[in-house]
């Protein structure tokens, strides 16, 4: 299971207002809030004064609006424009990236909310500068409300000078945009750009995604509070009788002695096979190295010496907590796929007031 700690989300939301002084807050909770639950995050967002949200597809605004979630909602990734009436049915705003998309609304008479998205160097989807301007101004001759402007960096959470450089470089080319002031909208910030971009003073929005959950590109941020841990339990134990081989493939080594814990978790939850014989779950404060390939379902791990009395059948078992960032470096990875690599079958469990709040399950919310 997936304990998200609310508490310290709702910290986080305060920290990240203060570091991005002042500015409204678009929550992303785009593939499932980047697996932490989208419906549960966003409810316990809007209760927290978030007033927008950004997702992905058609689809995951659907979703929300389904679960009763009434503030701003954009669709981040585009739309097609087959998808605009639907989008407008659930007043949800589209991001527009290309001129014959307002084109389409204006020859489908479509009343619906727009982003103008700006490509300022993420080289993915969006308008030029000037394009940009073409298409406000396209925009405003036929009345289609546009509520935002915005881009995306692509190098804002690395620190070395020629990716500083290149962030400041976008963020400049933005700006020439910049006095477009009846926008209502003017965001370029993300997660990375909130933590070292912050004092731009032009924008008035950021877009928080990863970062509410105190974790970042290069890990734990100190400023903020860790709020995911991935957890399981000890499902069977053996002291091995004889030197054996463990697992498929026969990689993993016993000797005759070691205790072997067996925990229920596996690649199916989104642990990552490549953790196979070198990754670790902590027991009692321990780390217990993963002994052979990690199954669908399960991994076997050795109890060190220090804990072979204590460790029984049904312990609690840290899969992924505080060392979530030396995990997918040592896959190669990012915490970005290690928290939407988490299955359904991943129960969340929702800490609130130090206590369980919700639980969400393959059966239902409990």
């Amino acid at each position: 299971w997936a304990e998200i700690d609310l508490d310290n989300l709702e910290y986080n939301i305060k920290k990240i207002k203060e570091l991005s002084h002042g500015k409204e807050i678009m929550a992303i909770i785009k593939a499932d809030a980047y697996g932490m639950g989208a419906v549960s995050i966003a409810k316990e967002l809007c209760d927290l004064n978030v007033n927008i949200f950004g997702v992905s597809s058609l689809e995951e605004g659907i979703e929300l609006r389904n679960h009763n979630i009434k503030k701003e909602i954009l669709i981040l990734a585009g739309s097609f424009n087959e998808e605009l009436e639907m989008a407008k049915c659930y007043n949800l705003q589209v991001t527009i990236t290309d001129i014959s998309q307002i084109k389409y609304i204006i020859e489908h008479k479509i009343e619906i909310s727009v982003h103008i998205k700006v490509d300022t160097g993420m080289g993915r989807v969006g308008f030029t500068i000037d394009e940009a301007k073409n298409a406000l101004k396209i925009c405003r001759d036929n009345n289609i409300t546009v509520v935002g402007l915005y881009s995306h960096l692509s190098v804002s959470d690395e620190s070395d000078l020629d990716s500083i450089e290149y962030t400041k470089n976008q963020i400049s080319k933005f700006k020439k945009l910049e006095e477009l002031e009846d926008i209502k909208y003017i965001h370029i910030l993300n997660s990375g750009g909130i933590l070292n971009f912050s004092n731009i003073g032009y924008t008035n929005m950021v877009r928080a995604g990863i970062l509410m959950y105190g974790v970042y590109g290069e890990g734990l941020i100190n400023s903020l509070k860790r709020v995911f841990t991935l957890k399981s339990k000890v499902l069977f134990l053996k002291e091995l009788k004889e030197d054996i081989d463990i697992s498929y493939g026969r990689v993993g080594k016993g000797c005759k002695g070691d205790i072997i814990a067996t925990v229920a978790v596996g690649y199916a939850d989104g642990y990552r096979r490549e953790l196979s014989n070198i990754g670790t779950l902590t027991i009692h404060g321990h780390k217990c190295k993963i002994v052979g390939k990690v199954c669908m379902d399960m991994v076997m791990v050795k109890v060190p010496k220090e804990i072979e009395t204590k460790v029984q059948v049904g312990d609690e078992v840290v899969v992924m907590g505080e060392d979530i960032y030396e995990i997918s470096q040592m896959i190669h990875s990012s915490v970005y796929e290690l928290f939407t690599g988490l299955s359904r079958r991943v129960s969340r469990v929702y800490i609130k007031n130090g206590k369980p709040h919700i639980v969400n399950n393959l059966i239902g919310k409990i």
